[in-house]
């Protein structure tokens, strides 16, 4: 994993500066909206307690969180690219 990682934000700078587009575009669909719905589950679930529970809930709420996860992890990589192209860019 740590050699994949390396030559994907290591690699040719055209390359690493495309990923770091699809990473930051992955990471903003991820996490669009994503603190609204939060906040309309936790509504739902506290005002209709166990039937919300019953209805889905409570899995909605885990696949929130599962989403929120990605959304980070889409960011780490979009800034593991960013630094890769900084630090070749600060060496010339």
């Amino acid at each position: 994993m740590e050699k994949f990682l390396f030559r994907l934000f290591n690699g040719p700078i055209w390359r690493t500066f495309l990923l770091m587009g699809l990473f930051g575009g992955l990471s903003a669909y991820a996490s669009y909206n994503l603190l609204m719905l939060f906040i309309a589950n936790v509504a739902f679930i506290s005002n209709y307690g166990v039937m919300a529970v019953k209805e889905g809930g409570l899995l909605q709420f885990l696949q929130l969180v599962l989403y929120g996860y990605l959304s980070i992890a889409f960011y780490v990589l979009f800034k593991g690219c960013l630094y890769g192209i900084l630090g070749r860019v600060s060496k010339h």
